[in-house]
């Protein structure tokens, strides 16, 4: 059986006295696809924020087994009118990467064009690729993507889904993204985890479409897209 990249077991998190995780138990396994949902406030961003190191636990246990992890932010805030380039721009959160590195994950993304473009003149799409081809610089094995098509229309994240599976065919991470768009992530991923504060259920996308948990938070006329199955889905062995 293969071991769990991330493992959390009885995870609180408090800030300014609110508690905003409880009782968070779940387990992600190399090479899955997860997508977390849930409305606004249920604590999808901590739990991502907290797996990156960058919030600690109340209490409980986290542990990430990634040798490298990638992250996009749901946004990028900086001075648009800075005149900086994207390739500039990269080179600065990956001041060791080579320049042919650089140029080569801009146009996995289709965005090698892109480079030489001044960062303020970029429409949300195309930030959202550069900032996609900043995670893989490194090549990591845990991907995370705080709600990436935020923002973005229907044909853009129809085209984002599109390449993370092309990433996925290539380097086989294993991704954990947030979304609120229901009805593609049951299209586009292996296991979904429904937060409302706690994990209060997770599963396969057909599974989880039949809980109480999902019912009351997202109404019962939700029905996911049929979802094929990966061949990953052999995670757990034997």
């Amino acid at each position: 059986m293969n071991k769990p990249l991330v493992k959390i077991s009885k995870l609180v998190v408090v800030q300014n006295g609110i508690r905003i995780l409880h009782d968070i138990n779940a387990e992600i396994y190399p090479g899955e696809i997860i997508s977390l949902i849930g409305l606004n406030g249920s604590g999808k961003t901590t739990l991502l924020k907290t797996i990156l190191g960058l919030i600690k636990p109340t209490s409980g246990t986290l542990s990430v087994n990634a040798r490298k992890i990638g992250y996009v932010p749901q946004k990028l805030d900086f001075d648009r009118t800075i005149p900086i380039t994207i390739f500039e721009l990269l080179k600065i959160y990956n001041p060791k990467a080579q320049s042919n590195t650089i140029n080569a994950k801009l146009e996995e993304v289709s965005a090698l064009k892109l480079g030489e473009k001044l960062v303020g003149t970029l429409s949300g799409g195309q930030l959202q690729r550069v900032l996609i081809a900043n995670a893989l610089i490194n090549l990591p094995d845990l991907l995370l993507l705080d709600e990436a098509t935020a923002g973005i229309d229907i044909t853009g994240e129809d085209q984002f889904y599109s390449l993370i599976k092309q990433i996925h065919k290539d380097y086989q991470p294993t991704i954990l993204l947030v979304s609120h768009d229901i009805h593609t992530v049951f299209a586009n991923t292996d296991r979904v985890f429904c937060m409302d504060g706690c994990l209060c259920c997770q599963g396969t996308p057909e599974a989880i479409a039949k809980t109480p948990e999902f019912k009351r938070l997202f109404g019962k006329h939700l029905k996911p897209y049929h979802h094929k199955d990966h061949a990953h889905h052999s995670h757990r062995g034997a």
